[in-house]
């Protein structure tokens, strides 16, 4: 991958977001998953997989979210176009935040 080459800050935005959706997808599908077991709840160890989870789920989403556009501020002083990336990235999160809403009530 050329680092140097300049990406459409959209195109960009909506992999970032939807990487975002696959990964809260997979982490709902886990809870899914759970809650069809018969497994009684499990006490410490259910907190220390939830709050181990929450940690793990905020350093893959932030480094999705934040990563490239760090780089291109820090590493590359791009910074106007990583204010566009981060804001494309979350325009796409809503997007498809307001889509899914869309799709329970529908089939609710």
């Amino acid at each position: 991958m050329d680092l140097n080459k300049k990406y459409n800050p959209a195109l960009v935005g909506f992999i970032q977001a939807a990487g975002v959706s696959a990964y809260c997808a997979l982490v709902s599908a886990f809870f899914f998953y759970l809650t069809k077991t018969k497994v009684t709840p499990p006490g410490f160890f259910g907190f220390f997989l939830m709050l181990a989870l929450l940690v793990f789920s905020a350093a893959i989403t932030g480094s999705l979210v934040f990563g490239y556009g760090a780089y291109l501020t820090l590493v590359k002083n791009r910074i106007k176009e990583a204010f566009t990336i981060l804001l494309y990235t979350l325009l796409f999160t809503l997007l498809i935040i307001l889509t899914t809403v869309i799709l329970i009530v529908s089939f609710a």
